[in-house]
């Protein structure tokens, strides 16, 4: 089994609305080991709600944490990353060292949607493709503008972003439709990094077991532990990613007999 790679974990205790003490924060690394992960990010937000979340913070407090997990000998690698919402000023917050990127490699920022609406990020990746440096957008199920649109879904992923998916919506989706749409973005390549997007040990738990099993039921094992393992860990650790363009169409006779 490949370990799994957490690419959206809220582990800097006291930062945003994730673990609000350093135990709490312990407690959910050793959780992620339980599930089977061995990497993950030491993640905050970054957006005007959290000013004090700089680059400079995150570094420093990811480095505590990982220095802790040493000590108490808990086998799991983290990562900084900024959480970063997006904004008319993301651009030039990246390009004045403000913002974290994923592990610090420069080569992935991790992004999600303003509270106030639904984004293009297209301007944003096309601006940072010349730097070296593409997009992974956060959570990417929460945008309805996205799950339900695959063309501009395949636009963005053909302008280099990659779309992370949270375990417990693959696990346990609220509503036939949304769960239609996950199996179809899984089937068709639209799904890259797996997440847990946890938070604590008694709300938003960092579980990812389920949504992997779910995963793997929809488009077998080896691609599943790609999503769930192989790409994350590479993104982590600042290796190449390269991945397939998606086929939105791309069922099986059988498959599209049978529906699955």
């Amino acid at each position: 089994m490949i370990p799994f790679a957490d690419t959206h974990v809220h582990l800097l205790a006291g930062l945003d609305d994730g673990p609000p003490t350093a135990d709490v924060a312990l407690a959910m690394c050793r959780m992620l080991v339980t599930e089977g992960a061995r990497h993950a990010t030491a993640l905050a937000h970054q957006n005007p709600g959290y000013p004090a979340n700089t680059a400079d913070h995150l570094r420093s407090a990811a480095a505590a944490l990982a220095a802790t997990l040493g000590v108490k000998k808990i086998p799991l690698s983290v990562y900084p990353t900024g959480e970063v919402m997006l904004s008319a000023n993301t651009l030039d917050e990246w390009r004045s060292g403000m913002l974290m990127s994923v592990g610090d490699h420069k080569q992935w920022l991790l992004v999600e949607m303003p509270y106030s609406g639904f984004l293009d990020a297209m301007p944003l990746a096309e601006a940072l493709k010349p730097e070296g440096v593409r997009l992974i957008i956060a959570h990417a199920e929460r945008y309805p503008e996205l799950l339900d649109d695959l063309a501009l879904a395949q636009k963005w992923i053909e302008a280099g972003c990659l779309l992370q998916v949270t375990a417990h919506a693959l696990a346990e989706p609220w509503e036939q439709n949304f769960e239609l749409a996950l199996k179809r973005w899984a089937k068709g390549g639209f799904i890259h990094l797996l997440g847990s997007d946890g938070h604590g040990i008694d709300r938003r738990r960092p579980v990812l077991a389920l949504g992997f099993g779910r995963l793997a039921k929809w488009v077998g094992r080896s691609r599943a532990e790609q999503i769930a393992g192989v790409w994350g860990t590479a993104v982590l650790q600042g290796n190449p990613v390269t991945v397939p363009a998606p086929q939105p169409g791309g069922h099986s006779w059988f498959s599209r007999l049978f529906g699955e």
